[in-house]
């Protein structure tokens, strides 16, 4: 999401949105034991609403009476430094990395107590292997109820039942064979690039999807899930695979009902040419865009960022539609398009704000105008003249019901470029190089060309996107 960049101060609701980008589980303490908040896999492993946390111990939150043995908390407010162990957590069967970290103030006093838990079960497991000899992996790989495999130098060194009845040979056969003779040749350069990246980052849970051919012409989806580990005294990779083909085909409904919906002919061409970049970082979109033709000489547009994954990003996605749609019925002014949707979302989306930008274009006055909502930033230039960027104040929808919007207006002449764009494109579109030379020199069709082909490398040298990349550039006629 965008930040504006007049911002000096950092809130406890934007330190939360930060907590809850990280997959470790975050729990933030007062001195006196009792817990201030939880990031999103802290309440999702604990099970629990934030008002259920709030204010209690820790380990009532775990249904116990009294504190853990384990808990190093009195540790960390004597000894006023971090202190890092391990602990099994019996309520969960897993293996925790576990690190307190004192916050303190001004004054040099401990005002919080930060405590991190990294799941390391596998790690553990893995551990214990390195301890057993061959023999006792093989029995405890094929305890799992998904495929597991061991690889060495690209080598398949060891492996589970699961994973010789999913690739269709036997033990022997796949012992000592190349893991990349098992894969469509599309994925063999993405493939080889992330097990450089487990190996080269020692990386736990790194988890991707792919297609998968079977010996017998179906083809499947599974999911890899891979983790750095040693395996006498080499470094390897255990792969654990499951086979998501119906999650997929779920998935895919929702990636079809988005992409019927998506926008792909946009009106007054007779006064604009429009193109979009539209690359989810996953299989459905949380970004969306919309132009409205209002009259033979007026347009309307928004483009937004909606949290949430799958069909719920899609389902969000479709009520946010309906509702902008309804709005032009009432107003034309973006301004007003903001205010009134801020207002209805502000009690139903809770803390899963929705970033947005709302735009019209009168091609009788020649001007823009734009408002934004937690998107608050895009690209004019005007022709001859280098591009710049424009920033538009303007809090999410549905955070406050009271916040203040803001708005530009823009004169417009022919060749001049306005593009529109999601925090996604964020790495590419905040470098002044690419703002200041390569946008002002090129049509839109090439900027177009440009952003996919970057953000298509970008996935093949890091995995996969970490947003989701959506862009309406626009040049007038």
């Amino acid at each position: 999401m965008y930040k504006s960049r007049k911002k000096t101060t950092i809130t406890q609701k934007e330190i939360i949105e930060i907590l809850n980008g990280i997959p470790d589980v975050i729990k933030v303490y007062n001195p006196d034991h009792t817990i201030c908040f939880f990031n999103e896999a802290g309440y999702k492993l604990y099970n629990k609403t934030p008002d259920e946390v709030k204010g209690k111990v820790c380990y009532k939150t775990l249904g116990r009476q009294q504190k853990c043995k384990e808990c190093s908390f009195e540790e960390v407010l004597r000894k006023k430094k971090m202190i890092a162990k391990e602990r099994y957590i019996p309520e969960f069967n897993k293996v925790m990395d576990v690190c307190y970290n004192p916050i303190f103030n001004e004054d040099g006093e401990i005002e919080f107590v930060v405590e991190r838990l990294r799941d390391i079960t596998e790690k553990k497991m893995l551990d214990k292997l390195l301890t057993d000899s061959k023999e006792r992996y093989k029995q405890i790989l094929n305890a799992s109820p998904n495929a597991v495999l061991i690889i060495v130098d690209n080598k398949i060194v060891l492996a589970n039942y699961e994973a010789c009845n999913l690739i269709g040979l036997s033990y022997n056969e796949i012992i000592e064979s190349n893991i990349y003779k098992y894969f469509n040749e599309k994925y063999l350069k993405v493939l080889h690039k992330r097990f450089r990246n487990v190996l080269i980052n020692q990386m736990i849970k790194d988890t991707y999807d792919y297609e998968f051919d079977l010996l017998d012409g179906r083809t499947i989806n599974i999911q890899m899930i891979c983790s750095y580990m040693l395996y006498e005294g080499q470094a390897a990779i255990l792969v654990i695979i499951r086979d998501i083909t119906e999650i997929k085909h779920e998935l895919n409904k929702a990636v079809e009902f988005q992409m019927k919906n998506l926008q792909k002919d946009f009106p007054a061409k007779e006064f604009v040419n429009m193109e979009s970049v539209y690359v989810p970082a996953n299989a459905v979109s949380g970004d969306f865009y919309r132009v409205i033709k209002i009259n033979d000489s007026l347009i309307i547009g928004m483009i937004t960022d909606v949290r949430g994954k799958g069909m719920t990003a899609a389902l969000n996605i479709s009520a946010l539609d309906i509702l902008f749609l309804q709005e032009l019925g009432i107003t034309n002014e973006p301004i007003e398009i903001i205010e009134n949707l801020n207002k209805k979302l502000v009690n139903y989306y809770e803390e899963n704000y929705i970033a947005a930008c709302c735009f019209s274009m009168d091609f009788n006055k020649n001007e823009i105008k734009v408002t934004g909502a937690g998107i608050n930033q895009f690209i004019f230039q005007k022709k001859g003249e280098f591009a710049e960027e424009k920033i538009v104040e303007g809090a999410f929808l549905g955070m406050f019901e009271d916040s203040e919007f803001s708005e530009v207006v823009i004169p417009f002449g022919s060749g001049d470029k306005i593009i529109l764009f999601t925090d996604g494109l964020d790495f590419i579109l905040d470098d002044d190089k690419v703002i200041e030379r390569y946008i002002s020199k090129v049509t839109i069709n090439q900027l177009k060309e440009y952003i996919n082909e970057f953000l298509s490398d970008t996935v093949v040298e890091l995995g996969k996107l970490k947003d989701d990349c959506t862009m309406l550039a626009m040049k007038i006629i």
